[in-house]
């Protein structure tokens, strides 16, 4: 009886010690900087980078550039394990669609155009000045 109640008692414990050890705290802050992002059009091509630069956030707002585009209708929500987030930008002809998530550091995202028939995922790091 005595090793049942070790052992459901270690049943109980693991997942709580797993979920510490897991725990990625992240503020609305960490998202701000600028990123390298890489946004090769497939796995095996040459990485193609452009920066994006997210000068501020305010509340549930985020702005900034990206691809050297102003940031549009940018918004985060940070009530998840992890940050989420999405904008548009526009060049000359197109309007784009970027939504993404902050993991452990590392920028994860996807870019949709309906006007040039495409979308692509992209990931991106921080940019450490030093």
């Amino acid at each position: 009886m005595k090793h049942l109640a070790i052992v459901t008692f270690a049943l109980i414990l693991l997942p709580l010690i797993g979920n510490a050890q897991n725990d990625t705290s992240q503020s609305s802050d960490d998202i701000t900087g600028s990123w390298t992002i890489d946004l090769r059009p497939s796995p095996k091509a040459d990485g193609y980078y452009q920066t994006l630069n997210i000068l501020a956030v305010d509340d549930n707002t985020i702005n900034g550039t990206f691809y050297d585009s102003q940031i549009e209708n940018g918004f985060i929500n940070d009530n998840w394990d992890q940050i989420y987030f999405a904008f548009t930008t526009s060049d000359n002809t197109h309007d784009y669609y970027h939504s993404g998530y902050l993991k452990n550091g590392r920028l994860y995202g996807i870019s949709y155009c309906p006007g040039r028939n495409f979308t692509a995922p992209w990931n991106g790091v921080k940019i450490i000045k030093q």
